[in-house]
């Protein structure tokens, strides 16, 4: 009897262990755990493989005015056109090379990662003015956001925001996103449905925080200022006198 009860309880610890070890570090995310789960889970995916290392990634080229800075590697597939321009770039331009098409490959399934999380907020079109804390959000009505003025983000190292724009994201000309209590950018991501603007539709300067995930294409307007990574699946990433620098882990 004692080596039947003994039995059923090693058995019981060994399923707990593995199911727990399994919410802890099989970097799935699941709507129905606890919310420190959540963010656990959100702050390792998505996932970007290897197109971590790239700060402007695009499917139809990148094209350049005027004076860009660039910390990280760039790449354009399968449509790769040669930046004009003057970009002073601290990283490796790999073209449309094999670790471009790799990387495009892992920004597919990062985009559909962060595009298919469940929204924890049905938020307005404009976040600026706003301080959202930690979650996945969502404008179910316009499908877009804007940025006017200050979006502050506030939370620690581990904290994750998923900003979903349906269609579009515009960052209007002086607007900022302020990191405060430890946020970071590389946990901050601007999932878009088409394309982002920043620096608003004919405008210029902006401070954007956070990875671009967008399906078409990316316009950097000039004076923009990111911390964070471009990247763009389908269309073009244009930039305009721009400064972006890949955010660390």
């Amino acid at each position: 009897m004692k080596n039947r009860t003994w039995l059923v309880l090693l058995t019981l610890t060994v399923v707990s262990l593995l199911a727990y070890g399994g919410k802890v570090t099989s970097g799935y995310f699941s709507d129905g755990e606890s919310s420190t789960d959540n963010v656990l889970r959100v702050k390792i995916a998505p996932l970007f493989g290897s197109a971590d290392s790239f700060a402007v990634l695009a499917g139809s080229g990148i094209t350049n005015t005027g004076a860009t800075t660039i910390t990280g590697d760039i790449g354009s597939f399968p449509t790769y056109t040669v930046p004009g321009g003057s970009i002073t770039l601290n990283g490796t331009n790999h073209a449309d090379d094999a670790v471009t098409q790799g990387a495009k490959n892992d920004l597919v399934i990062a985009y559909n990662d962060a595009a298919g999380r469940t929204p924890d907020h049905d938020v307005g079109t404009e976040l600026g003015g706003t301080s959202p804390v930690p979650g996945v959000y969502y404008n179910s009505v316009a499908g877009t956001f804007g940025i006017t003025g200050n979006l502050t983000l506030t939370g620690d190292a581990n904290a994750v925001w998923i900003f979903q724009a349906a269609s579009t994201l515009i960052t209007a000309t002086g607007s900022e996103v302020i990191l405060s209590g430890g946020a970071k950018a590389s946990n901050v991501y601007w999932v878009v449905g088409s394309s982002a603007t920043l620096g608003g539709e004919g405008g210029a300067g902006s401070i954007l925080k956070g990875n671009i995930l967008a399906l078409t294409s990316a316009t950097l307007n000039t004076g923009t200022n990111m911390e964070g990574r471009v990247l763009a699946r389908n269309g073009a990433v244009t930039l305009h006198a721009s400064t972006i620098i890949k955010p660390t882990p």
